[in-house]
């Protein structure tokens, strides 16, 4: 899966526990004071996440989840290595 793909598919995950539509997240978006997300949502959100691109996040790593910026670059992060993994 390309990066690209990866966070179209984050975003409509992440839209799910929002009001906004996908396409109007933007990086810098903060969960908390720009989403309104809590932790159990953000909790949720992570899981989610886990699910649909079979990983597992480190909760230390997750706690400095604060835009979805950070939760993208996370994804991808673990994504490439799952890549190298496979090589």
């Amino acid at each position: 899966m390309n990066d690209r793909v990866a966070v179209q598919k984050l975003l409509s995950i992440i839209a799910d526990f929002t009001p906004y539509a996908a396409e109007d997240l933007k990086e810098g978006m903060t969960f908390v004071d720009d989403l309104g997300i809590d932790s159990l949502d953000l909790a949720q959100i992570l899981m989610a996440i886990e699910d649909a691109f079979d990983v597992e996040i480190d909760e230390d790593i997750s706690e400095n989840v604060e835009t979805i910026g950070d939760a993208e670059k996370l994804l991808i992060e673990y994504l490439e290595d799952l890549d190298d993994k496979d090589d």
